[in-house]
């Protein structure tokens, strides 16, 4: 519906002028035939209803408005008009709208993200204190002499034990107290050739190729070089698996933006869990921690980068990509 309030106080106007001169008019001639002084009248009721109807109109969206928030519905918008104050007030209760639910949708993720964390980390736990309870009750309430050899084993089982638990404690700490990046200059081709000494004898049967260009990266060495490791090690044994392994680390400009990408040959990663794997305490692995990907994302986060994945089982091709800001 198309109007302005401007547009209504005019016409109000228009009608308070034609309405004075007909009753003056009538007045002044002593007319007794109503017709004349009915037809300004009805005309000034018409546009007063109408009044009140283009006014009740953006009450009514805005009752909208809140019901949308109240009733968690996210699918309703606020119109387009011609008017362009409304459309002021509109575009932004859409927008508060768009926010709203983005928050709301933020913190449910949050909240599964947690819980799931606090699952894990409860399994964990209990499964590590379990056996460091029951030899500790055996120890406190048998009555007959326990060998020296007994002691000794069970003592190794709760030391075993408790430096799982501790481990496994001290890598949640390090995944959620990860210090500020302190970024310099770092080569490319230096960075590449450390990686590639570190890691051509990593697997015999995996050929490991690195192309690069002549460009640095601003970023923290010691937090690179974590993110390396991990998508390096991850690759090397994915391919291992295969008959002829192959994994290639490569670094490019992309729109201007240096980016290393680490592709592998391996047996991939499923579609629908390839967000899984960055999880904290998610692995693939047997004896995996799932703390290397999600710390890896983390520390390329805090340099306003990313790390992404794609993995096509398929064709046995699977390539994460680290991105510079």
């Amino acid at each position: 519906m198309a109007y302005s309030y401007y547009h209504i106080r005019l016409a109000l106007y228009i009608a308070a002028i034609i309405l004075d001169t007909v009753v003056i008019t009538v007045m002044a001639t002593q007319a007794t035939d109503l017709l004349w002084l009915s037809i300004p009248i009805f005309i000034l009721v018409m546009l007063v209803v109408h009044t009140i109807r283009l006014i009740h109109y953006p009450i009514r969206q805005v009752k909208m408005f809140l019901m949308s928030i109240r009733c968690n519905e996210r699918m309703i918008r606020m119109p387009n008009i011609n008017d362009s104050m409304l459309q002021e007030m509109y575009d932004n209760m859409n927008e508060i709208l768009v926010k709203y639910h983005e928050n709301e949708r933020t913190i449910e993720t949050k909240k599964i993200y947690y819980d799931r964390i606090l699952r894990i980390i409860t399994h964990e736990i209990r499964n590590t204190v379990t056996p460091i309870v029951t030899l500790s009750d055996y120890y406190i309430s048998s009555s007959a002499p326990i060998e020296q050899d007994d002691i000794k084993e069970g003592m190794t089982i709760i030391n075993n034990q408790s430096k799982s638990i501790k481990n496994f404690l001290d890598s949640y700490h390090t995944l959620t107290h990860l210090p500020p990046p302190a970024p310099s200059k770092i080569s490319i081709p230096e960075l590449f050739g450390e990686m590639f000494k570190l890691f051509e004898n990593e697997a015999a049967n995996v050929k490991l190729t690195i192309h690069y260009s002549d460009i640095e990266i601003y970023a923290d060495p010691s937090g690179i070089r974590i993110v390396l490791n991990n998508l390096l090690r991850n690759a090397i044994e994915s391919a291992a698996a295969q008959e002829e392994g192959h994994v290639i680390l490569r670094a490019t400009l992309c729109e201007n933006s240096p980016q290393i990408t680490v592709t592998d040959n391996g047996d991939g990663i499923a579609h629908n869990r390839i967000e899984d794997i960055f999880l904290p305490f998610y692995s693939t692995k047997e004896h995996g921690n799932g703390i290397g990907l999600c710390l890896s994302r983390q520390i390329m986060r805090l340099h306003s980068g990313d790390l992404l994945a794609e993995s096509y089982p398929e064709k046995r091709h699977t390539i994460f990509t680290i991105k510079f800001k």
